[in-house]
């Protein structure tokens, strides 16, 4: 059975706009491999202090069958993919959609 899921993250402890560009390059591949590049939109965003972000948001539900299965499997290949960045905190937010009124 597949359930519907709205996924967003948000990457912070980026040192810089071109460290935020890679990580979002590596994300962006990530998205590939799991088959949802057309899925999900990913930006690079710099606060008024200069901080940088990497943000990732579906533009729509994802439509995920085996979903206790695959959110962890997903989950490890993201924080692998961020494992060369020491400083990098990711924060990773499901959202269920058909369960919202």
């Amino acid at each position: 059975m597949s359930v519907n899921i709205d996924l967003a993250f948000t990457v912070t402890g980026v040192a810089d706009e071109p460290q935020a560009r890679e990580i979002a390059g590596a994300l962006e591949e990530l998205m590939r491999e799991e088959h949802i590049d057309g899925y999900v939109r990913i930006t690079v965003g710099v606060d008024t202090d200069g901080a940088c972000r990497v943000l990732g948001k579906s533009r729509f539900p994802l439509s995920v069958s085996g979903f206790h299965r695959w959110q962890p499997h997903f989950e490890s290949l993201f924080a692998m993919t961020l494992a060369d960045v020491t400083a990098a905190r990711a924060e990773i937010d499901w959202g269920y959609p058909d369960e919202e009124y």
